[in-house]
């Protein structure tokens, strides 16, 4: 499972999920040759092991990675790592404009043709490269934050020189967009693109997809079969001309739509400049529709067409003719038959009809096994159904060997099968896990926690899920929630910050991400004062970044006090003055340790001083020096 955090192909490390889709899913990842981003596309593991979806998925994509447009997602790379296929893509901030049209309702003229021109002036560049998109729709078609407009997802594209598509490459697109002969399975060109790019136009313009029904198969139906509805009926703010552009790039007939992107892009432009001029030439085949023009070289091929289908229709009637003759045949010899027999009682005995299993079949499947066999059906309303596929048949009305009376029709119900009732996914993202797993469980689903290491969201916090909000599941279905424990442990060794100051040995610290704790003063007879003595944590230790180390710091030396005995100073005259005592140690200090106004009679003055190492005492009476004395604080009194 592709995860964040893993590197693929030594080079593209995944950052997070950022979409997903029927073939694939999309992550944003860092290129760690080029240092950018870039948006990794990964080939869904059903895929992966169907060799020949593989093989044309490689060649595809490196025709789509040939394609240099400004309005064409750039591929940068494809491979495969580990049955792990990729296609490495720009990466782009921005949003759909399925998203762009969700959020505005629906867009004005000028900016549905500003987007519409960008898509056709890349599809243009496509088709001449010989290749066709073939699921052009709002869902593929990124605007940047910057409003640049940029057409994506050319993973099904095809090379133009192939001329039919299977079914499952239908059902690959967006049934809502894809171009009728798509639909059949038929004949793809470039402008099934530009019916695709209409379909896209008429929602930009309208805020609705045109077609809409409960199954995937009645759209693809409506596309074959039913009138393209008028943009006006939405939005009667249409501009003429952009209307008529819709309508002819949205013909049921390939032949009457543009034969080109060019040639809808050049009418674009000019819908710009005359936005109520009838200048679009199209033809609908409709008998109640107006007459529009037509240029000379469109009726010319239209004229074609219709001979083509006029020598088709003869054809029918003589085929019809014969038909009915050979009917007409026999019913007489029925007729004959009848009065022959007539009677006989054999045709009143009940014939045994035989009708065959159809739970789990496709609907179509069934149909087509029931007329075989000339058995008549009616369609239940449609269910919700666990265990049969949407579109698969449920269960019958009646099964096995049926004996059938003379004159009574043998009708099988079929119900068929919506599918498995989904519901939306809530959104758990940025909730803590608790609370994310309560929404979950009142929803119906279930929650599956996965812890990952982040370096921002903080712990017990969710990152992801999986499905995402935009997505719904079956009641009960697992929702996987990747949790933060915060950021991944990290290690650094502890370094030796014996003798280093107090400021330095902090300073080391927070470089490492260390955090510099409690800090003890002690003296110390070697370490000199305001230098590091030792830390809580041994040198060379592996410790976690954030670790709190504490530091203990030496005052120097400690202070030993002695006692000293002043004699008097006095002359035979003298009978008081002012003494002052100073001690002034080797290392500079000058300190006066005694000054006061003495009597003769207040001799000897006893006095404790305190002090490191050596020094002198220096003994003033009324200012004058009167002896001096050396003193050494090392020295142990007895």
């Amino acid at each position: 499972m592709i995860k964040p955090g893993i590197l693929i192909n030594d080079r593209y490390q995944i950052i997070e999920k950022i979409g997903t889709g029927g073939m694939s899913v999309v992550y944003k990842a860092r290129c760690t040759k080029l240092e950018r981003f870039v948006a990794i596309k990964v080939l869904r593991e059903e895929y992966c092991f169907d060799e020949e979806f593989v093989k044309r998925f490689k060649v595809e994509a490196r025709s789509a990675a040939s394609l240099s447009h400004s309005n064409i997602v750039n591929i940068y790379d494809v491979g495969n790592e580990n049955k792990t296929h990729f296609i490495v893509m720009e990466y782009l901030e921005g949003r759909s404009l399925k998203e762009y049209i969700k959020e505005k309702g629906r867009l004005d003229d000028a900016e549905t043709m500003k987007i519409s021109a960008c898509i056709a002036s890349a599809l243009e560049c496509a088709h001449t490269n010989h290749i066709i998109h073939r699921d052009i729709k709002p869902q593929n078609i990124i605007i940047t934050h910057d409003g640049k407009v940029k057409v994506a997802d050319f993973g099904i594209a095809r090379v133009a020189s192939e001329s039919t598509i299977a079914i499952s490459d239908v059902t690959t697109g967006s049934v809502h967009y894809i171009a009728p002969e798509q639909a059949r399975g038929g004949f793809c060109d470039e402008k099934s693109d530009v019916y695709s790019l209409g379909i896209t136009m008429y929602e930009m313009i309208t805020g609705e997809m045109p077609f809409i029904a409960d199954s995937a198969v009645s759209v693809a139906l409506k596309h074959i079969h039913d009138p393209f509805p008028l943009p006006s009926i939405k939005n009667p703010q249409i501009n003429k001309s952009l209307e008529q552009i819709i309508l002819k790039a949205t013909q049921k007939k390939p032949e009457m739509r543009y034969l080109s992107a060019e040639k809808l892009l050049t009418d674009l432009k000019k819908a710009q400049d005359f936005p109520n001029d009838a200048f679009v030439s199209i033809n609908t085949f409709n008998d109640d529709s107006p007459t529009l023009n037509i240029s000379t070289s469109e009726l010319e091929q239209i004229n074609n067409t219709q001979e083509k289908s006029k020598n088709k229709v003869m054809d029918k009637v003589v085929v019809s003719l014969g038909l009915i003759s050979a009917v007409i045949l026999v019913a007489i010899i029925a007729i004959v038959s009848y009065n022959i027999y007539s009677k006989s009682k054999l045709n009143d005995l009940p014939k045994d009809i035989n009708i065959p299993a159809l739970e789990g079949l496709l609907l179509e499947d069934a149909v087509a096994l029931l007329e075989e066999n000339n058995i008549s059906y009616t369609v239940a309303p449609y269910e919700f159904s666990k265990f049969a596929s949407k579109d698969h048949i449920i269960r019958q009305s009646k099964s096995g060997t049926i004996a059938v009376e003379k004159d009574e029709t043998l009708v099988v119900e079929l119900v068929v099968s919506k599918g498995e009732e989904v519901f939306q996914v809530p959104d758990v993202s940025n909730l803590e896990f608790d609370e994310a797993e309560r929404i979950i469980r009142e929803n119906g689903f279930m929650a599956k926690r996965i812890l990952q290491n982040h370096d921002i969201i903080a712990m017990g916090v969710v990152i992801d899920q999986e499905p995402n909000s935009s997505e719904k599941a079956a009641p009960n279905a697992i929702i996987t929630i990747y949790v933060s424990q915060g950021k991944e442990k990290q290690y650094v060794e502890m370094p030796d910050l014996t003798l280093k100051t107090e400021a330095d040995g902090k300073k080391a610290l927070t470089d490492l991400h260390l955090v510099p704790g409690n800090v003890t003063y002690v003296n110390n007879e070697i370490v000199p004062e305001g230098q590091i003595i030792m830390t809580n944590v041994e040198v060379g230790t592996q410790v976690e970044e954030g670790y709190v180390v504490n530091l203990v710091v030496s005052q120097g030396k400690q202070m030993v006090t002695k006692t000293l005995t002043i004699n008097s100073i006095f002359s035979e005259e003298q009978t008081t003055g002012l003494v002052e005592v100073r001690l002034i140690l080797d290392s500079g200090e000058d300190t006066v340790v005694f000054s006061s106004t003495v009597t003769y009679d207040q001799f000897p003055l006893i006095i404790s001083v305190g002090g490191i190492g050596k020094g002198t005492i220096e003994v003033y009476l009324d200012g004058n020096k009167e002896y001096t004395n050396g003193i050494n604080f090392d020295e142990v009194e007895n």
